[in-house]
């Protein structure tokens, strides 16, 4: 189900378009177009670190990376006027330790991944619904729909790039491996898989799942049914670059992508391209991607 569209591509600054790839090629831009955007102020709720956003009718959900006492907040569009926080932090049953992403569903309910907690919950005015994710599930960073009763997780343990997750938290089928140019036999699965965490996005019209890395410029796009990958991506920036030490995958490359949208025949991936290095030294001072890569499929 795809009601909702990302309303922070509005605010990138530019749109980067490219031709169909093959299976595995460095990517190029023919064009650029730059955009103008305005900025908008509401009021109501502090929020640290707005991360994600999605667009449902006339409803705005944004989730707060690093919240003070709720990680999402609801507001009217195109108003922003606040409607109503959820999700409070906390250590108790029915509160959360921390939030990865959120997704909307067709009745409008609110979920979130909680990866600290190792669940799923979804967030209704008369319930919330906890799904408890299987203890294989090495802290899964993002998620998405898969149909009504089943999930799309990222994988963190570098055996694979996704498990689909029924609706009792249980993996189903697992797919997908790191599209690596070379692998480093000294180097295990974890530390890989924590060089190559990642983004996802699914759209069950065209089966396509997109996946990018946040440490990195690559996409890699999955058919979900037929259990295989379509195409790989990679941009000039390429592979995520890390140093392997005391059992720990150290970054020093850049900040990849943050966000992945996959549409009808069009995928967009939110982009920073910033090094770590520039950001580390406040060479870079805001935070956030400036690009907004756009692909066919």
């Amino acid at each position: 189900m795809r009601s909702y569209n990302y309303i922070l591509y509005f605010f990138c600054l530019f749109i980067l378009s490219c031709s169909r790839s093959s299976d595995i090629k460095i990517s190029v831009f023919p064009q650029e177009e730059k955009l103008v955007s305005e900025h908008k102020i509401f009021e109501g709720v502090e929020m640290r670190y707005p991360f994600r956003v999605r667009l449902v009718d006339s409803v705005v959900y944004i989730m707060d990376l690093h919240a003070i006492e709720n990680y999402c907040h609801q507001f009217r569009y195109p108003s922003m006027e606040y409607v109503a926080s959820f999700g409070k932090r906390g250590g108790a049953p029915d509160e959360l330790l921390d939030s990865e992403n959120i997704c909307i569903d067709k009745l409008s309910n609110c979920w979130m991944l909680d990866a600290n907690k190792n669940q799923i919950v979804c967030f209704n005015q008369d319930f919330n619904r906890v799904i408890k994710l299987n203890k294989r599930l090495i802290r899964s960073l993002d998620f998405d729909f898969y149909n009504d009763s089943a999930f799309v997780v990222t994988d963190y343990s570098g055996t694979c790039r996704y498990h689909l997750v029924n609706n009792q938290g249980d993996i189903v089928a697992s797919g997908g491996e790191i599209p690596l140019d070379q692998r480093d036999k000294n180097i295990p699965d974890a530390a890989y898989a924590q060089a190559w965490r990642s983004f996802l996005d699914y759209n069950p019209n065209n089966d396509v799942l997109a996946i990018v890395t946040q440490l990195g410029e690559v996409i890699e796009l999955y058919s979900l049914k037929e259990g295989k990958l379509i195409k790989v991506i990679k941009g000039k920036q390429g592979e995520p670059v890390f140093q392997y030490a005391d059992g720990q995958a150290i970054p020093n490359g850049i900040m990849g992508y943050s966000d992945i949208f996959v549409g009808e025949k069009l995928v967009y991936a939110l982009f920073w391209g910033h090094s770590l290095e520039d950001i580390k030294r406040e060479i870079v001072t805001v935070e956030g991607g400036y690009q907004n890569h756009v692909k066919d499929l």
